[in-house]
């Protein structure tokens, strides 16, 4: 096979994914300082953008978005124990660390239950006094 043909064959294979590329929306808007500020968060007086999710555009917007601080994501992770360990449905977890799951007995969830709601009163419920 010719290195031509070869290299039309290649290109031919990789056109129908560049052509795919996945896009998002952005939100393009004017800063205070008069700077253009991309955010993946609508505002008001900002112009929906359609880019490529691997655009500079696509990039700045997803660095924009605050990260959530370590309280935040403990209270996430606390909110997200106690609904698993309250559906009702059979919890698994590997008791001893051999990789063989087990079910938690009615003691186990009502004592994981237990736990994980002082989880969510510690780290979600405001503290008296604070952001006043």
């Amino acid at each position: 096979m010719s290195r031509k043909l070869l290299a039309l064959a290649l290109a031919a294979a990789f056109l129908p994914g560049l052509a795919a590329a996945e896009k998002v929306t952005v939100y393009k808007s004017t800063g205070a300082s008069g700077e253009t500020v991309y955010s993946q968060v609508q505002v008001t007086g900002s112009e929906a953008v359609q880019v490529n999710a691997d655009s500079p555009e696509a990039q700045a917007a997803q660095a924009a978005e605050p990260e959530a601080s370590p309280t935040q994501k403990a209270c996430d992770m606390a909110r997200a124990n106690l609904e698993v360990l309250s559906s009702g449905r059979p919890v698994q977890f590997d008791r001893d660390g051999d990789g063989e799951m087990d079910i938690m007995s009615d003691d186990e969830l009502a004592t994981n239950r237990e736990n994980a709601q002082r989880q969510v009163r510690a780290y979600c419920e405001p503290v008296a006094g604070e952001g006043e």
